[in-house]
């Protein structure tokens, strides 16, 4: 081969991976001029994989400050946590954006611009979050160090806008621990709060958290709206997802359904309560998790508990309705693993009635036919199925399960 030749070949490789490049995007980015900051303001919002596929789910939000810092790798956690751990419903993760550290440091001081900041996110920031998306009504609030002060500071001013606030390795000793002086000020003056503090102390030296925690522990011993939770093995920025973890399988303790629970259960009421106690505590509605729903149906096929699925089906309709697609696709599924097509395809095809756009029907229907060795509409079905995930922006992963039965089927 000439240089030549090789140059040509090489500029012709190159720009065929350009071609083929494609952008991955985990969220978006939003601005809008804030009145009370009197400066544009930008957040990033991160949906998960139900928001698009049902329209009628309504997600709790957690809010992360210092968003353009910590926005890629905790909404990550919160993908995992809610669609492979399984241990937290699916949640939206708006990041509060910053103009820059001077902009930063004065927003999180108490003693210069925090409670304009406050009033930034409790007037202007959360009204548009709740009008432009599908919330319930539990909102989290999530600061680290500096942003710690503000989640405190937010805590002890206007605890009422969010339930849960989480101060991760906050530094209390800014401001010659003025917000410790405060906070007993405020104990002692009779506040209180059914709003939660949840402060994750790691091994940093001097941060002030010792200090805050004794007044807390002196002033509100009982403990019922603050928790310490210590990270001895962790440095300041180590313990970030792991705070943050342990919060919300603590803010969502029994969202994954053990076998010693489960077991426990009389019947499928008991279920359908186990899970509307946890929604009542935050009033909110929570999409159930496809993989309990997977499991417990399983079970009751096995067992011939038809009564314990009859009292499910009802709970759900009356309590949790944006999850009853999940459970009978969750149902058909495992009618399907047992060979009982005929019930299958009853579930499929009720799914498919009440929402033409259920991919996962479509999908169902297509491997009944490709069993009943209708392979044309087998992939017809499919093909449906796969137009529509791509419109919901289903998750690539199972894009590829899609394409991969398709090209099965047509081989």
């Amino acid at each position: 081969m000439t240089y030549q030749a090789y140059l040509k070949f090489l500029f012709v490789f190159m720009m065929s991976g350009i071609i083929s490049a494609q952008e991955i995007s985990i969220g978006e980015r939003h601005s809008f001029s804030s009145e009370i900051l009197n400066e544009q303001r930008s957040y990033q919002v991160y949906l998960p994989p139900s928001y698009h596929e049902n329209p009628e789910a309504k997600f709790p939000v957690i809010y992360v400050l210092d968003g353009d810092y910590n926005f890629h790798y905790d909404s990550g956690l919160i993908e995992f946590l809610s669609n492979s751990a399984f241990t937290i419903p699916e949640a939206i993760l708006i990041g509060i954006s910053d103009n820059g550290s001077t902009k930063q440091l004065e927003n999180s001081d108490p003693k210069k611009n925090a409670d304009t900041f406050i009033r930034y996110i409790q007037s202007e920031l959360k009204p548009k979050i709740n009008t432009s998306y599908r919330t319930s009504h539990l909102d989290i609030l999530i600061g680290h160090s500096k942003f710690g002060i503000l989640a405190t500071h937010y805590w002890m001013t206007n605890p009422k806008d969010f339930d849960v606030f989480l101060a991760i390795d906050p530094s209390y000793w800014f401001n010659d621990y003025e917000i410790v002086k405060r906070l007993e000020s405020e104990l002692q003056n009779g506040f209180t709060t059914n709003s939660k503090l949840y402060i994750a102390q790691a091994n940093t030296k001097g941060m002030g958290i010792d200090e805050l925690v004794s007044v807390l522990q002196k002033e509100s011993p009982e403990q019922t709206n603050w928790h310490l939770n210590s990270y001895p093995e962790d440095n300041h920025g180590s313990l970030h997802l792991k705070a943050i973890t342990d919060v919300l399988n603590t803010v969502f303790k029994g969202w994954d359904l053990n076998r010693e629970t489960f077991y426990s259960f009389k019947n499928g009421n008991d279920v359908i309560n186990h899970y509307k106690v946890i929604s009542d505590r935050y009033d909110s509605e929570f999409l159930l998790p496809w993989y309990s729903l997977g499991n417990i149906t399983y079970y009751y096929i096995r067992q011939n508990k038809t009564e314990d699925l009859a009292q499910m089906e009802s709970g759900i309709k009356t309590h949790f309705p944006a999850s009853l697609e999940q459970f009978h696709i969750q149902l058909a599924n495992n009618y399907l693993s047992f060979e009982n097509l005929e019930e299958a395809e009853k579930r499929f095809k009720v799914c498919l009635f009440a929402n033409p756009d259920s991919y996962k029907a479509l999908e169902g229907l297509s491997k009944i036919a490709a069993i009943n060795e209708d392979t044309k509409t087998a992939i017809n079905y499919l093909e449906q199925s796969i137009a529509i995930a791509k419109d919901k922006q289903v998750r690539q992963y199972y894009l590829n399960e899609l394409k991969a039965n398709l090209n099965q089927l047509k081989q």
